[in-house]
């Protein structure tokens, strides 16, 4: 095998190959023939900033190359060592050709994408541990990362077309837009700063881990779903422009985020929103090198030096949007718990001390789907107490009558008055002095009223909140919580029928043992599902037998969209 060098003459590979490991060990200088040339780029090359390859060479190439420099530049040849964990099957053995059990990884690059093998690569455990690899991992990686990141994107580039958007000349203002995109882009500035010191200290399974988390948790599951109706006016509105804006800053930073690991989708992405190719664009933490050399000593100062280019940073208010979410999620929790399904709106919402969430109560009253949220001091308005009876207490003195005196105690009319009775030390039953010792106090709900108190925080700055909902229900509520219902189904067949977003359908409706259907409640489902023409039939109709139907807590619903 020949070469030819850059004057013309003929080169060839050493013939003679004393040991291959020692060989690989000579490397860092043999590359560069020296001692005999090449002295300049050798010395700036060495000890090299990294090198990379499987635990089984660390009695080979990373011990040849430590073992040879040291002897010969008493230095060692490399600066960081990463050493790889094997990669085994789904259940931890050896992958063989004798066992059946190598995975081809063409297979994936052709059915998922080498996109979401490379982010499961990665993501699937710390890259010193040995690998399970899991087929139906790579699956997922593609259908929770990949989709969600596509759908996001095409939900901004469908809206931005239909509108004319351009970034250059519809910008709006960071601090002019509304504390839901304020929030989003913070999370998006302190994520991307996590993800680069993971990525400088070699943490990339965590660094992946937290960017996948804010796209699918964060992004999608939360800002794009709580801003899709900005994007329905068809007016070109400062509101809407702020979601346009927002959505295109945060899409092409996470496009730059995402590319050292999974390159090729976000590339796409990115010449479509920004127009270049990913790697031409600036990595998000200003300069490039900026942070080169930073240590957890410095670290803070480095960052805040290297972050020109990220969104502002607001953690008062990404504390407060996590609030809002917990209580969110509180709120369902207490539906399921009171048997109401979710779509069914209450009447109104509390919030019990906390910190003010003002500025949030719009989102968290839709969230919650109530009518009004408002704040209230004392727990107490919504709860009553409970008497039950400690038998290990009573039981000793009273014998015989425990059972009779314990029913006293739980049926009382009056709970109150008889604790208070009995902490005075005057309630007497049955001749037995009842004492504080001989009940438990319970605090339940009074009627009509279902509530929660979550824990946030931990140690001397932790503090309780409590969510409380109305559980009253009203015919103008029972009419909106069909339409909601009705509208779920309606969409879900639109998406079947792969409809475009502009486009308008026939709609009819017909309703069995149902609550009454408000006109108001009507109009809005024509609105949401985007009917032209809309027939709401009375209840004593025959559906046509071309209708779809379901059923929601007895009430019997047919419907038809042409």
């Amino acid at each position: 095998f020949t070469l030819v060098s850059d004057d013309g003459k003929p080169m060839h590979r050493e013939p003679f190959v004393m040991d291959c490991w020692f060989d690989s060990g000579c490397a860092p200088f043999a590359q560069w023939h020296h001692p005999f040339d090449g002295g300049e780029t050798f010395n700036a090359s060495f000890p090299v900033d990294y090198i990379c390859e499987g635990v089984d060479q660390t009695r080979g190439w990373f011990y040849t190359l430590l073992a040879v420099s040291t002897t010969v530049f008493d230095s060692p040849a490399y600066k960081r060592c990463l050493s790889l964990g094997l990669i085994l099957d789904a259940e931890g053995k050896k992958m063989s050709k004798s066992r059946g059990n190598i995975v081809d990884p063409w297979d994936h690059f052709n059915r998922e994408g080498a996109d979401a093998t490379r982010w499961y690569m990665v993501t699937a455990g710390a890259p010193w541990s040995p690998l399970k690899f899991d087929p139906n991992g790579v699956r997922e990686t593609y259908a929770k990362m990949f989709l969600t990141l596509w759908n996001i994107y095409k939900f901004h580039a469908d809206y931005a077309a239909l509108d004319g958007f351009d970034p250059e000349t519809n910008g709006v203002d960071v601090v002019k837009r509304p504390p839901l995109d304020q929030w989003i882009l913070s999370r998006l500035a302190t994520v991307a700063k996590g993800y680069h010191h993971d990525f400088t200290t070699w943490n990339f399974h965590k660094a992946c881990r937290d960017l996948e988390d804010f796209i699918v948790n964060d992004l999608s599951n939360w800002y794009v779903r709580r801003s899709r109706r900005r994007l329905w006016d068809e007016a070109a509105n400062e509101d809407k422009l702020s979601c346009q804006n927002t959505l295109h800053e945060v899409l092409t930073t996470v496009c730059r985020l995402v590319a050292p690991v999974s390159p090729f989708m976000v590339d796409v992405i990115h010449r479509n929103l920004a127009g270049t190719g990913v790697h031409q664009a600036a990595w998000p933490l200003g300069v490039p090198g900026s942070l080169e050399g930073a240590t957890a000593d410095n670290w803070d100062q480095a960052a805040a030096e290297a972050t020109a280019t990220l969104p502002p940073q607001d953690l008062s208010l990404e504390e407060a949007m996590a609030l809002v979410r917990e209580l969110a999620e509180t709120g369902r929790r207490i539906r399921i718990d009171a048997g109401r399904r979710q779509r069914l709106p209450c009447g109104d919402g509390w919030i019990v001390s906390g910190p003010d969430l003002a500025q949030f109560h719009e989102i968290l009253a839709e969230e919650l789907n109530v009518e009004n949220i408002s704040v209230e001091t004392d727990l107490d308005r919504f709860q009553q107490i409970e008497l039950a009876p400690n038998f290990r207490a009573l039981a000793p003195r009273a014998r015989g009558d425990v059972n009779a005196i314990a029913g006293e105690i739980r049926n009382a009319t009056d709970p109150v008055a008889m604790y208070q009775q009995i902490k005075s030390g005057d309630l007497i039953i049955m001749g037995i002095k009842i004492e504080e010792s001989d009940v438990e106090v319970k605090r339940i709900e009074k009627s009509g009223f279902a509530a929660s108190t979550i824990q946030i925080g931990q140690g001397d700055d932790s503090y309780q909140v409590s969510l409380v909902l109305d559980m009253n229900d009203t015919p103008e509520l029972l009419s909106k919580g069909l339409a909601r219902d009705i509208t779920r189904r309606i969409q879900a067949k639109r998406k079947d029928l792969d409809l475009d977003i502009e486009a308008t359908i026939d709609l009819e409706v017909w309703t069995e043992n149902a609550p009454e259907l408000f006109e108001i409640d009507r109009q809005w489902i024509v609105t949401e599902t985007r009917a032209s023409a809309a027939v709401f039939h009375p209840g004593d109709d025959n559906p046509s037998q071309n209708a779809e139907s379901f059923e929601v807590d007895g009430a019997k619903i047919h419907f038809i969209v042409n």
